[in-house]
């Protein structure tokens, strides 16, 4: 990974250089720094982490320090599998002074120690790239690093390589993406639009417009184009040249590609840029492509070259005909089509789907626009509601609800509107229910025992009387009342007792013994006894059915 030299670090180098002393980078310091967005740029002005963060310290043996070229060292840490547990996101060079010479973030990393067999171990190295002027003379670093470390040069150089003419056999020599790298004129002067191009499968992308600073002599202007090694990457190149150039090799073994812009003869600006219109990707660009082009096989393919050699050369848009001479065109399937979709306009059907399928909408009362779903407005207009009145109209409702025929003048469903909403309905009707004839016949009856026992009886009051005597014949009436006299009995009338004074008679009624009393009953006659029927059902009449979704087409 490419280390941030810094601050301290540049003031070091500055100090070992007019000193004349070697500058000795001693140690990898690893850390674990909480919140380091590894994306950001460090801060070039801080120090180390503090002690408590730092989770290793590896001292940097001589053998593990070789230079690139003479502005680039590189100094590698190898950690095997014997070194852990810790995790780190910061990486830090130190030199023998103790001065932070350079830095970098990473993405948090692991390094686990080998136990087996409970845990695998790692080996991790990191490599820091620092480069400087004069970076191999001040660091005394004198091991060609291709000589501990892999040299990928050839091999990334061959990757390079082979991207290049992959994306040239795309987008050919050149390949300009419409204004993109157009040379002309600018407030101050001349610029190069900016965009994007592809110029011998070398991708030039120019964010903001490139001003050219000098005068611009007549002829023709160009673009030099190249991949050329930049660090320990390689990137594309680019230059505006004039005149007559040709394509060449630098001394570093780069190629360089000349591809024309413009010819110009002051103020006239005659482009010279091969231009596309794409605008996203390019296979999206080629899918969506139309036009008239020669090269294609379409142009001159014969009716032979398909197995039609026998037909006529004649096309109809008539969806009527049914001639094998004639071959239909793709206006008359379309007429078609729309013949068979406009005749199923306004119609109802249930689906065994929860959805409304493409070109139906489902019959659930909404309100729908009236320019959108133009076709079925002039069918049903607001006959099912006007909606807002204006702007939309309204469906059939059919949730929940059976189709019935309209009656049309039959008489079945006489004075029903067409489209009109009907409630359930049981057609009047009456049960017919008996009860047996059982003739005439008696109820058997009876009465408990009471065991023995007495009747209570009692005499009303009579208040006070007399009673009264018949007239005696004898003149002597032993033991009878005073008031009778022999005058009275001989005179044959009723001879009057004391008064007795208000009083009852007591009753006196004897035990009758443990009894029962004989109940009769009358007979009954033939006759029936009245029956009620209870209720029975829920809360609606229907036959057996299955949801389905009724929608209608548009």
């Amino acid at each position: 990974m490419s280390a941030s030299i810094t601050l301290a670090g540049e003031s070091q180098i500055a100090l070992k250089q007019s000193l004349q002393q070697p500058l000795i980078v001693t140690q990898f310091i690893f850390a674990k720094v909480p919140g380091l967005d590894p994306t950001k740029p460090l801060d070039r002005a801080a120090g180390k982490p503090p002690a408590e963060q730092i989770v290793h310290v590896y001292t940097i043996p001589e053998k593990n320090a070789g230079y690139v070229n003479p502005n680039q060292v590189v100094y590698s840490a190898q950690l095997g599998s014997d070194i852990g547990d810790w995790d780190f996101n910061w990486v830090g060079l130190e030199d023998a002074d103790g001065i932070l010479f350079a830095a970098s973030s990473v993405p948090l990393q692991q390094k686990r120690r080998n136990i087996p067999p409970e845990q695998i171990g790692n080996n991790v190295t990191r490599n820091f790239l620092v480069a400087f002027d004069g970076a191999m003379q001040l660091t005394g670093v004198k091991i060609d690093a291709s000589t501990w470390q892999h040299d990928f040069t050839v091999r990334l150089a061959g990757i390079d390589e082979r991207q290049r003419l992959a994306i040239r056999n795309i987008y050919g020599r050149a390949c300009f993406i419409g204004d993109g790298l157009k040379f002309e004129k600018s407030q101050t002067g001349y610029q190069l639009h900016p965009g994007l191009a592809f110029l011998e499968g070398i991708r030039v992308d120019i964010a903001q417009p490139m001003i050219i600073p000098d005068a611009v002599p007549n002829g023709k202007i160009s673009l030099d184009v190249c991949l050329q090694r930049q660090m320990n990457d390689v990137v594309a190149n680019w230059r505006v040249v004039f005149g007559e150039q040709r394509e060449y090799t630098d001394p570093a073994g780069a190629s360089h590609y000349i591809i024309p812009l413009a010819d110009f003869e002051s103020p006239t600006v005659v482009d010279l840029r091969s231009t596309q219109p794409i605008t996203g990707s390019l296979i999206e660009y080629l899918a969506a492509r139309n036009g008239d082009y020669q090269g294609l096989r379409a142009r001159s393919t014969t009716k032979a070259d398909v197995g039609l050699g026998n037909l006529p050369n004649a096309i109809s848009d008539d969806p009527a005909t049914n001639s094998s001479e004639i071959v239909a065109s793709t206006a008359a399937l379309n007429k078609l089509q729309k013949q068979v979709g406009d005749s199923m306009t306004g119609m109802v059907t249930g689906f065994a789907i929860s959805w409304a399928p493409e070109g139906w909408l489902k019959c659930n009362g909404a309100a729908v626009s009236r320019t959108t779903y133009a076709r079925l407005f002039a069918w049903l207009g607001t006959h099912y509601g006007a909606g807002d009145g204006s702007t939309t109209f309204n469906l059939p409702d059919m949730r929940g609800l059976f189709p019935r025929g309209w009656d049309d003048g039959r008489g079945l469903d006489p004075g029903r509107a067409f489209g009109a909403y009907q409630d359930m309905m049981l057609q009047s009707h009456n049960h017919g229910a008996s009860a047996g004839e059982v003739g005439n016949h008696l109820h058997a009856a009876w009465t408990d025992a009471q065991g023995e026992h007495s009747h209570a009886a009692w005499t009303d009051v009579q208040g006070n009387h007399q009673h009264t005597a018949p007239r005696a014949q004898n003149n002597n009436v032993g033991g009878g009342s005073p008031n009778f006299t022999t005058a009275n009995l001989q005179n044959g009338t009723t001879a009057p007792t004391d008064w007795a004074g208000a009083h009852s008679h007591n009753v006196g009624i004897g035990a009758a013994g443990a009894h029962g009393h004989n109940v009769g009953i009358d007979w009954a006659g033939a006759h029936s006894h009245a029956i009620s029927v209870a209720a029975a059902g829920g809360a609606e009449t229907r036959p057996r059915n299955l949801s389905l979704l009724f929608c209608i087409k548009y």
